[in-house]
């Protein structure tokens, strides 16, 4: 395979290259034949750039030469180990599917049931489904003139440095796009309280001595428990499956204090991988809104200051579901492909990139802060309503919360003749009897914080709302 070939061949020289070339294509290797030692590339560069069919063959292996020099030079995403989990073929989905615990039933309390036996147990199962959400290409621009003057400087590796800023950009701009991406997926769910809180009281408290504390959730998280995800399943993460993020300079102070940058070296350490991350409280936002349009919501300035005092933060390794879509067997989910205008000489060069990027509800994960939890109030919108018979209107609730307490809430009414789903949907009965009905947001972390809205129902009337 191509790929195989890449990962082995080590061109630095405009010889290598051309040798590379021509071993990749051997009608022309046996056209024009490989250059031997002291021979000048230049005349041998001319009758490539020259020959419009030897031209577009050696483009085409500008991409499996890249591969190899990006490999080497370029800047790698430092999640990618644990946040890519492999191929897709067109048609399949990401469907997670996880039970709960099996039913439990008391011996001596069903002894008389002879036919208990016979009675079907339906397990508690939860599934997610994933879908492919990004589907982007990078595009550069190269001309025949360029080619020729790579050919022609021969004493500076000139090729070498043409593959390298031709491809190179392409596939630095991807892994940084990724990397991006999958960190706010990471911020914007610790926002929305969907991944436990846990407080460590810093007071007085050496790096040592916190990192203790993040050793102890971690400890806990190997024992089968529904308090670390938010689907409540019963899941276990053992250590060596487990990730602890901090930030670049939290990292360093473990790593001067702590002296246990691998988390490997004893017993009195994490024993859990570790993940880097530049800053949970800096985000390019600029990009990000470029790449996720109308699904990327900035955080604001007090979420930025919430992130930013984040101690760390640990996630399961199927915490990430990024799959790539196999456009391209030999380039791993990418794939390259270049046009040339025969009028400008120009040459665009493409690269494809297909994937699933999301995040599990059923991976366990936590998150260390210093304060407690809280959630301030709880606002439902619109406050008041009308609405006439057998219709429905949607409400929604604003959660302010406090350290990153879960935002969720639960919904109820105080009547029988209408119902409420728990996206805050609320339909009413077509013969409904009630004149008002009190719609009521509660917080699932703190019960005691409510919002509510009133509903005024009517005969037939146009759905009108107000925020009040």
């Amino acid at each position: 395979m191509a790929k195989t070939k890449t990962n082995t061949m080590k061109a630095t020289s405009n010889a290598e290259i051309i040798s590379y070339f021509l071993n990749q294509n051997p009608e022309i290797k046996e056209e024009i034949g490989l250059p031997v030692q002291g021979q000048s590339t230049i005349e041998i560069g001319r009758l490539i750039v020259d020959n419009a069919r030897y031209r577009n063959a050696f483009i085409n292996t500008v991409n499996l030469i890249g591969l190899t020099i990006i490999k080497e030079n370029r800047w790698e995403n430092p999640w990618q180990s644990f946040t890519d989990k492999g191929r897709l073929r067109f048609g399949q989905q990401i469907r997670e599917i996880i039970l709960d615990l099996a039913k439990v039933h008391d011996y001596n309390e069903n002894y008389a049931d002879k036919t208990k036996f016979l009675q079907t147990e339906v397990p508690d199962v939860y599934q997610y489904l994933h879908q492919i959400n990004y589907q982007k290409w990078y595009e550069t621009t190269v001309n025949d003139g360029l080619l020729r003057m790579a050919f022609d400087n021969e004493e500076n590796d000139g090729l070498y440095t043409f593959i390298n800023e031709c491809v190179s950009n392409l596939y630095e701009t991807y892994n940084y796009d990724k990397y991006l991406v999958d960190k706010y997926q990471i911020c914007r769910r610790i926002v929305d309280g969907t991944i436990t809180v846990k407080s460590i009281d810093t007071t007085n408290k050496d790096a040592r001595q916190i990192l203790s504390e993040m050793k102890g959730v971690a400890n806990l998280i190997a024992f089968k428990s529904p308090n670390y995800n938010p689907a409540g399943v019963r899941r276990a993460t053992k250590l060596e499956n487990q990730f602890l993020m901090l930030d670049a300079n939290r990292q360093a102070i473990n790593s001067t204090e702590v002296l246990a940058t691998s988390y490997f070296l004893n017993e009195a350490e994490m024993k859990t991988n570790s993940a880097l991350i530049d800053t949970f409280s800096e985000t390019d936002d600029a990009r990000l809104q470029e790449l996720l349009g109308s699904a990327y919501t900035p955080f604001t300035s007090d979420e930025k200051l919430q992130l930013a005092k984040i101690l760390g933060l640990i996630i399961a390794d199927d915490f990430f579901m990024d799959y790539y879509y196999a456009l391209d067997e030999s380039q791993e989910g990418k794939e390259q492909t270049e046009f040339r205008n025969p009028t400008t000489l120009d040459r665009n060069i493409f690269l494809h990139a297909w994937l699933v990027i999301s995040t599990s509800p059923f991976a366990n994960a936590c998150v260390f802060v210093d304060g407690t939890p809280s959630v301030t109030s709880v606002t439902v919108s619109p406050a008041t309503a009308t609405v006439s018979k057998g219709q429905s209107i949607k409400l929604s609730a604003t959660v302010v919360t406090e350290n990153f307490a879960n935002k969720s809430v639960q919904w109820s009414i105080d009547v029988d003749d209408a119902k409420i789903s728990q996206d805050g949907t609320l339909k009413v009965d077509a013969d409904a009897t009630s004149e008002t009905i009190t719609v009521t947001a509660t917080s699932i972390y703190d019960s005691t914080v409510t919002g509510t809205a009133t509903i005024t129902v009517a005969e037939n009337v146009t759905v009108s709302e107000s925020n009040g």
